[in-house]
């Protein structure tokens, strides 16, 4: 059981370090509940810690663990392990939060042996119904604020004008598709050439044998040369 202290005099936890604030129903009721508790001030900024991390619309349903260890010299809390123990104590007893009561076996299988099962832990109904009333409210607010978005126009499709198959098939039956550089004349005709010094040179080996189908001797290079 947490240790109470007698209340000497009025007593409001600190103001946050971070940009969250505990909705003022819910920081009302839990600086009440807090004033005789000799560690108040670690059980505030451990419940401020919690309301910022779990008590939105999404998450206010859910069960969560508390690591001890993990939350040790948190920046946001500056709480060492055993100060967090006893806040999470202190939570407990006001009722702030409410234990998640385990399914089956508290313990689990893993490589190196048996673990115990995390404790998960629910706001309790009381602090749990005035985080939904804040939600609501802020919901609220932010549907009144908001404004009015103007419909965006969108511009009228246009559409292409059709291309001629005529043209469509020349387009892709271009034998320079893919050319970007230089203009496109007209290209000489290899194979007639080709043949043509093909011929030429035919009919300089007829002469230099005599006749055609003559037995081969070997030719005049210049007089190869004169025919290509």
């Amino acid at each position: 059981m947490p240790a109470l202290r007698r209340s000497l005099s009025p007593w409001a936890p600190s103001a946050p370090s971070g940009p969250y604030k505990l909705p003022h129903d819910v920081q009302d009721r839990l600086t009440a509940a807090l004033r005789d508790f000799r560690n108040r001030d670690a059980a505030a900024a451990l419940a401020a810690f919690l309301g910022r991390f779990w008590s939105t619309p999404a998450r206010l349903v859910l069960a969560f663990p508390i690591d001890r260890r993990a939350l040790t010299d948190h920046a946001a809390l500056d709480l060492t392990e055993a100060r967090v123990r006893g806040a999470i104590a202190t939570l407990k007893a006001i009722g702030f939060l409410d234990p998640d009561p385990l399914k089956g076996s508290g313990y689990r299988a893993t490589e190196v042996g048996l673990h115990r099962k995390p404790v998960l832990f629910r706001f309790g109904s009381g602090y749990r119904e005035a985080f939904a009333s804040a939600n609501a409210r802020s919901r609220a607010a932010r549907g009144k604020t908001a404004p009015v978005r103007r419909p965006i126009a969108t511009p009228p499709a246009t559409t292409r004008p059709a291309i001629p198959p005529t043209q469509l098939a020349q387009r892709q039956d271009s034998p320079v598709k893919g050319l970007i550089m230089g203009e496109h004349g007209s290209q000489p005709d290899l194979d007639q050439d080709l043949a043509a010094a093909l011929d030429r040179l035919k009919r300089a080996i007829e002469r230099e044998h005599g006749q055609p189908g003559a037995p081969y001797r070997q030719a005049d290079p210049g007089s190869i040369r004169g025919a290509l």
